[in-house]
């Protein structure tokens, strides 16, 4: 009597051998494709939700293949028998993955050679273009954690994830992750059909997403939350609908409500809480959103020891504050208050103000800031902006440092409303009106000295000089630092260039200038939205 087979499905279903790996077999994923599991209780519970997923994915892909040539319907069928009978048989259990490349769509890919620090690459270790263009994007954006410097890191968890998307309940982060690898590359290359692909993709993984989020009693794991930042992050790159604002910031704040209290509680749950909880707190300040009613209780539990919890932490009171001075300026307007509680929030904000800025006075946050007239020249195309440089330790802490000066920015502004809004007022004696005014101009000075703090910063963010003071030699090649460097600075730029902050004209014609090479070394250049965020 014949046993029952323990394979995956898809070995099952070619009747070939299976190892039995997991979560993938190997021939699953020398194939790339997606390995469906086993016979066991897992595969029974989530099956009728995977067999969804795959049916709109065979049927996209149908869509894709009658548009195509008969010459490239060709090149994308397996091997197949002469027997017609036998032949139409398999091809009902082929499964037709529509991020995959076919041939031609390969052949025009502009990639890099695997594995450079090899003389040769055999065949069967070439790595599938699909493969060769995520390396790609998780090369140029995740950064990895430091000792040295305690930089925390940026999608540093990413490719870990991707190794097991082949999945079950897991596809979403494939597709999501293939959507912002593709409409990168897409920008790069000035590849319709590779953004077309990228959209499809997108689509997919929203839809997946969804119905794993769907499944009855399930807590959302590590993959559903990755996926939501990855699906923000593909918008940052390509989506310019302005309706679509926030809409991932709200799944991701969801998300966090659904994983509890205890997801902090293992190093990649609080790395992943860190990533998801940082966008949404930066897209609230960005668009003038009230901060989530749960910020308070979740920053509470933790360490103010760690300086990316105290940047978090102090994010979000600027947040409240700024929330408040949006109903203290409508109140103002509507004379409802008085004089006296602006200045009881002004004050309560520089102190605010002093606290944010007197912690980060200690040597792990120091940085150097030289003459750009004591350095080697600059070649022309990326001469500074500002007269002088800042070097940090790395890249993260120039973040993290331009973060804290464009969340003070936005607090100051906010402020500054309300102290303009009250300038308006009739009938204010002349002392009132003195004070008011000297506190304008305070303000906008501080906003301003910010600004060309961050601006100060853009050489090393590009990697046009580095914590050494050495600057690059472009004959050589772009530095390799340039995409993530003009990725993290695409917010506080997008602020200094803005209509929202008090800067000056020079300084919105150097964040201008800034914005274009932001564009142009991330590959938005045609694509970006009216403020995308990180």
């Amino acid at each position: 009597m014949s046993r029952l087979s323990r394979g995956c499905l898809r070995c099952r279903q070619r009747r070939v051998k299976c190892d039995q790996g997991r979560p993938s077999c190997q021939r699953c994923i020398k194939r790339n494709e997606i390995c469906e599991g086993y016979r066991d209780d897992t595969a029974i519970v989530f099956r009728s939700e995977t067999e969804k997923v795959i049916e709109r994915a065979n049927a996209a892909a149908a869509a894709l293949v009658s548009s195509s040539t008969a010459s490239s319907r060709t090149s994308r069928r397996r091997s197949r028998s002469t027997d017609n009978k036998s032949n139409s048989s398999r091809l009902i259990t082929v499964f037709a993955d529509p991020s995959s490349f076919t041939e031609q769509e390969a052949a025009s890919l502009k990639l890099l050679e695997p594995f450079p620090w090899a003389k040769t690459v055999l065949t069967h270790l070439r790595p599938a273009p699909e493969d060769k263009v995520v390396d790609r994007f998780m090369d140029k954006y995740v950064m990895y954690p430091c000792s040295e410097t305690s930089s925390p890191g940026f999608l540093e968890h990413l490719p870990s994830l991707f190794k097991d998307v082949n999945v079950e309940g897991r596809f979403a982060l494939r597709w999501a992750v293939r959507a912002a690898a593709y409409a990168d590359l897409s920008r790069a290359q000035n590849n319709d059909a590779l953004a077309s692909k990228a959209l499809h993709c997108y689509g997919m993984a929203l839809s997946a997403l969804s119905e794993s989020l769907s499944t009855s009693n399930k807590v959302p794991d590590d993959y559903d939350l990755m996926t939501a930042v990855m699906l923000d992050i593909f918008e940052t790159f390509f989506v310019e609908d302005s309706t679509m604002r926030g809409a991932h910031a709200q799944g991701m704040a969801q998300i966090l409500r659904l994983r509890g209290a205890d997801q902090i509680y293992s190093p990649r749950g609080w790395s992943l809480f860190r990533l998801a909880h940082h966008r949404i707190q930066k897209q609230q300040l960005a668009f003038n959103l009230k901060p989530l009613d749960e910020s308070e209780h979740w920053i509470s539990q933790l360490s103010d020891d760690m300086p990316s919890v105290r940047l978090e932490k102090d994010a979000l009171r600027i947040s409240q504050t700024c929330e408040r001075a949006r109903t203290l300026q409508e109140s103002i307007a509507n004379g409802n208050s008085s004089i006296y509680d602006i200045l009881e929030m002004v004050h309560e904000l520089i102190k605010l103000d002093q606290e944010v800025a007197g912690w980060r006075q200690k040597p792990e946050w120091s940085f150097k800031t030289l003459n750009v007239s004591d350095l080697p020249e600059f070649d022309p195309s990326v001469r500074p902006l500002t007269n002088t440089v800042q070097l940090h330790p790395d890249l993260w802490l120039a973040y993290e440092w331009n973060y804290h000066r464009t969340a003070r920015s936005i607090g100051h502004q906010q402020l500054l409303n309300c102290l303009n809004t009250a300038m308006g007022t009739p009938d204010l004696d002349a002392l009132t009106r003195e004070s008011l005014r000297v506190l304008i101009e305070q303000f906008t000075e501080t906003i301003r000295l910010l600004s060309d703090e961050v601006l100060s910063t853009v050489p090393q963010s590009f990697g046009d000089i580095d914590r050494l003071g050495r600057l690059h030699d472009h004959k050589t090649g772009p530095p390799r630092c340039r995409g993530i460097g003009a990725y993290l600075l695409l917010w506080p730029i997008k602020m200094i260039k803005g209509v929202q902050l008090s800067t000056t004209p020079e300084q919105k014609r150097s964040g201008q200038v800034v914005f274009e090479r932001i564009r142009e070394y991330t590959g938005m250049k045609s694509h970006l939205g009216s403020l995308s965020v990180i």
